[in-house]
């Protein structure tokens, strides 16, 4: 199991990611926006485009992803960190994800994905939020 960060913004994720570029010096590899995902089946709206869905930094050993979040989600900074599980151990995923759920909010239930088996979203009963991804 790894444990990383995801930083949830609403315009600024390339900006943040060339900022901790310099600082750390390293290199994202993977940004992904979301209008790389566009299908005929979920067009997407123009004004998110170019919007970071997904991007990652190496920062001294530690990955540390970004993301924008749509103005039709949700978004309070101050909250804006998400904890995210990746494992290859489906059984402990699975039984992660219903045990931070005890008294949470299932915002997205374990389901397949196009980069993933099984993914889900949770805020736990503190109103920590994690993503849970199996690898």
């Amino acid at each position: 199991m790894t444990l990383n960060v995801y930083l949830n913004f609403r315009t600024q994720s390339r900006d943040a990611i060339a900022f901790y570029e310099e600082i750390f010096g390293t290199k994202c590899t993977d940004l992904l926006t979301y209008g790389e995902i566009e299908t005929n089946e979920e067009p997407i709206e123009d004004s998110l485009k170019d919007l970071v869905m997904n991007a990652s930094l190496v920062m001294d050993g530690v990955k540390v992803m970004f993301s924008d979040v749509p103005k039709s989600m949700p978004l309070t900074f101050g909250d804006n960190i998400t904890f995210v599980i990746d494992t290859s151990d489906e059984i402990k995923l699975t039984k992660q994800f219903h045990q931070l759920a005890e008294g949470g909010t299932v915002v997205m239930p374990l389901a397949k994905t196009f980069w993933s088996e099984k993914f889900g979203e949770v805020t736990d009963k503190f109103g920590v939020g994690w993503k849970l991804n199996l690898s």
